[in-house]
C-alpha cells in the first residue's frame, strides 16, 4: 500500500483502521510489552500508524520511539500522545538500512502486510536490524488459519440461524472464492486491498531467515464483531486471531 492511502486514512484512522492493541480480548500485547519492558529499556514501534500502540507500550519502557512513513499519520499519533517517553519519527522500512537508531525491543504490528514477499522480508529485515545484540523484536500478522476458520463459523452461523446447508455453504464458498487471491501465497482480499496472511511456521520461517532465534509463536485474539457481521454475543466458537510472533536477537 502507498503512502497516499494511508494519508487519506489519517484523519478518522481509529475509525477506519483495526487497532490491535484495542482489541485484544486477552491483553497479549500489554503483557508481552511489560514482561520484555524495563525502565532502563528502549523500544520502537514500526509502523506506528496513529500511535495507539505506541500508547499501549510506554509505560514499561523508558522510551519508545514511533515510526511510520505518513507524515499525516505522525500528525495524529503527536496530536493524541501525552506521555513524555514517546518520540515519533517519518520513516520508510522498504528502503535498505534505512539507519534506525537501535533499540532494546522492536515492535511491529500488522506491517507484514504487502502481497509482495520481496517487500515484508526487506521490512522484517530492517526491524530486526535495529535491535541491539541480546534484545528482542515481536511481530503480529495476519493468521490464514483463522480466515479460512471463519468461513466455517459463519456456514454455522446461518444453518442455526434457518438457513438450509447446502444453501448456507454455496454462498460461502463463493465468498470465499472472491475473498481469497492466492492460496498458495496466503494473500486474501480485505476491503480492496490484496494483504498477506501467514501460516504459524511460515512467519516463524521468516523471522529466522531474518536473524532471530528462540522464537515463539502465539495468538491474540480479538471479538468475532471484526470478521463477522451481526456476530451474536454468545458465540460457541473460539475467537480468531492474529500470530504474535516473540523472537531474541543474538
Amino acid at each position: 500500500m502507498k503512502v497516499d492511502y494511508w494519508d487519506r486514512l489519517a484523519a478518522e484512522f481509529s475509525e477506519n483502521v483495526f487497532e490491535v492493541t484495542e482489541r485484544d480480548v486477552h491483553g497479549v500485547i500489554r503483557k508481552t510489552a511489560k514482561r520484555l519492558g524495563n525502565k532502563r529499556l528502549t523500544a520502537i514501534d514500526f509502523g506506528c500508524g496513529a500511535g495507539a500502540s505506541t500508547r499501549a507500550i510506554a509505560p514499561f519502557f523508558k522510551h519508545v520511539l514511533g515510526v511510520d512513513f505518513s507524515e499525516k499519520l505522525l500528525s495524529v499519533a503527536r496530536e493524541k500522545t501525552h506521555a513524555d517517553n514517546i518520540d515519533y519519527r517519518k520513516a520508510d522500512l522498504t528502503k535498505k538500512n534505512p539507519g534506525f537508531a537501535r533499540c532494546d525491543v522492536a515492535f511491529c504490528f500488522n506491517v507484514l502486510l504487502s502481497a509482495d514477499n520481496r517487500v515484508r522480508h526487506l521490512i522484517a529485515a530492517n526491524v530486526v536490524q535495529a535491535v541491539r545484540s541480546g534484545g528482542a523484536a515481536v511481530f503480529i500478522v495476519p493468521s490464514i488459519e483463522s480466515e479460512l476458520r471463519s468461513y466455517q463459523v459463519a456456514l454455522a452461523c446461518q444453518t442455526r440461524d434457518g438457513f438450509r446447508r447446502d444453501a448456507a455453504a454455496k454462498e460461502t464458498d463463493a465468498r470465499a472464492r472472491r475473498d481469497v487471491i492466492s492460496l498458495s501465497q496466503g494473500v486474501i482480499d480485505l476491503g480492496g486491498a490484496p494483504t498477506k496472511h501467514f501460516f504459524q511456521d511460515e512467519i516463524a520461517e521468516l523471522l529466522t531467515d531474518c536473524g532471530l532465534t528462540d522464537i515463539v509463536v502465539s495468538r491474540v485474539r480479538y471479538p468475532w464483531d471484526i470478521v463477522l457481521d451481526d456476530a451474536p454475543d454468545a458465540m460457541p466458537h473460539d475467537q480468531p486471531w492474529d500470530w504474535i510472533a516473540v523472537g531474541k536477537k543474538a
